[in-house]
C-alpha cells in the first residue's frame, strides 16, 4: 500500500484557524467600544469637575451672598453683570445662571432656556442633556451646611435607545469647599 504524504492545509484546518481568528478580531473590537465609552466617562467627569471650580471661584469673588441652590432648577432670567453694573445678589444670580447654562441649555423637551439664550449659551457640558422628556437631566445643586459649599453636578453618562423605552445612567460629583 503506498502511503501518501500530506501537503498544505486541509479544509478543516483552514475553516478552525478562520474562526480562531474571527474571535480575536470580535474580541478586540470589543476592547475598543468599551475603551470608547470610559475616555467618555472620564471626559465627562472632568468637565464636571472644571463647572464646580467654575462656580467656586464665583463663590470666592462674591463672598458675601448664599450662592445655595436646589438640583435642576431651571435658571432664572437676570441682569447681565458684564454690560451692565449690578450688586452683589444680581452678580449672585448671574454667576449661577450662567454657572446652570453651562451643565444644561436646554429643558427636557429639549428647547433652550430664555436666559441661556439670551446669554448666547447654547452648548453645555457633554451628556448635559436629558434622556428623555420623562428621565433625569443634567443638573448642578449648590448646598451651604455648617460653612461648607458642596457643589453637586449630574450628567447622563451613557444612553441606550432601543425600540421600547430610552435607559440612561446619571452619574454625579460633588467638590467641597470651605465657604469664604
Amino acid at each position: 500500500m503506498l502511503m501518501r504524504r500530506q501537503s498544505g492545509f486541509s479544509m478543516i484546518e483552514l475553516l478552525i484557524s478562520v474562526v480562531i481568528m474571527s474571535i480575536g478580531v470580535l474580541g478586540m473590537a470589543g476592547l475598543q467600544i468599551i475603551s470608547m465609552q470610559q475616555n467618555r466617562s472620564a471626559l465627562l467627569q472632568g468637565e464636571a469637575t472644571l463647572r464646580s471650580n467654575d462656580i467656586l471661584d464665583r463663590i470666592r469673588a462674591n463672598p458675601s451672598s448664599n450662592y445655595s441652590i436646589a438640583l435642576n432648577t431651571t435658571p432664572s432670567v437676570t441682569t447681565d453683570c458684564v454690560g451692565n453694573t449690578c450688586s452683589e445678589s444680581e452678580m449672585m444670580d448671574y454667576d449661577i445662571a450662567q454657572w446652570q447654562c453651562s451643565i444644561n441649555s436646554n429643558d427636557a423637551s429639549g428647547d433652550p432656556y430664555t436666559v441661556c439664550a439670551n446669554f448666547g449659551i447654547t452648548g453645555a457640558l457633554p451628556g448635559g442633556h436629558c434622556a428623555s422628556a420623562t428621565s433625569a437631566c443634567a443638573g448642578g445643586s449648590i448646598a451651604l451646611t455648617s460653612g461648607v459649599y458642596d457643589v453637586t453636578i449630574q450628567w447622563v453618562d451613557q444612553q441606550t435607545v432601543d425600540a421600547n423605552a430610552t435607559n440612561a445612567t446619571t452619574r454625579s460629583i460633588t467638590v467641597s469647599m470651605r465657604a469664604p
